[in-house]
């Protein structure tokens, strides 16, 4: 079989006919248009700066020092590209808290959600079904970096939830 495509092949450019020239010619535009479209990348947003606010009160379990390195897997919010994470942990070394710092959560609220005040700017927190409670806002003008997620990890209590929030100022940055 491979003999007799080989000696089709031969012949037809021997022939000198229109078709291989044909053939040719259309070959290279699909190959280049092919591997543009599998090299090209978007580059990742440029980094955040830290989420320029202050937590007057934090849950008893919940260390007052902010952790120095992602301590937990990243997940679906403390993982998102170009966004500052600050993280607080809890007594066993668990992240407790995250200030994400450059994007609004990735998902709409599966649960019940209510409106709340953080230093001055409305936003909304709501359970998740794992236990997680999660806060979302953003100031003026409203760019990127102005989209603000917190995420509380369980074990939390919505009275917790609400002291936070309720002693969190907005400082200068």
């Amino acid at each position: 079989m491979r003999f007799l495509v080989l000696a089709c092949v031969f012949l037809t450019a021997c022939s000198g006919g229109s078709a291989v020239d044909t053939t040719t010619t259309t070959l290279p535009p699909t190959t280049s248009t092919l591997a543009t479209s599998t090299t090209s990348t978007t580059a990742p947003p440029s980094p955040c700066p830290p989420a320029p606010y202050q937590l007057g009160f934090l849950p008893p379990t919940v260390s007052s020092e902010e952790a120095r390195d992602t301590v937990d897997e990243p997940d679906e919010f403390t993982s998102m590209g170009g966004t500052h994470v600050r993280l607080w942990v809890n007594t066993d070394g668990e992240t407790a808290i995250a200030l994400v710092r450059g994007a609004l959560p990735p998902q709409q609220f599966p649960a019940d959600r209510g409106e709340v005040d953080v230093a001055g700017s409305r936003g909304v927190a709501g359970p998740y079904p794992d236990g997680r409670w999660v806060v979302a806002w953003f100031n003026d003008p409203g760019d990127r970096c102005d989209e603000y997620t917190m995420v509380f990890y369980p074990p939390v209590s919505p009275a917790e939830v609400e002291e936070t929030l309720a002693g969190m100022d907005r400082i200068p940055g």
